[in-house]
């Protein structure tokens, strides 16, 4: 009977140690998890933004190029319309 009382108290105390440890242990392991998700998060905010703003340029240049087409194909019609005023002689 007495070993299966020092079996019972080696269980309680491997227990109790087991939990301390835990305890003592699992805020580190969330804090570095929580570090590690805090950089992983601002990477990937910075990514964004860069994407953002390369499709910002991208949309402006694109948006530059037709507006400047456009102007210059509108001159061009003008010029086609007094042409042929001109010839008209209206």
């Amino acid at each position: 009977m007495k070993k299966g009382g020092n079996f019972f108290w080696g269980v309680f105390f491997g227990t109790m140690a087991g939990l301390i440890l835990g305890m003592i242990l699992t805020p580190k392991k969330e804090e570095k998890i929580k570090n590690i998700l805090e950089k992983k998060t601002e990477k990937l905010r910075d990514n964004l933004q860069e994407i953002g703003k390369k499709i910002g340029e991208k949309v402006h240049k694109i948006k530059s190029n037709f507006e400047s087409k456009w102007k210059k194909n509108k001159i061009d019609k003008m010029d086609q319309v007094e042409q042929v005023e001109d010839e008209l002689g209206t």
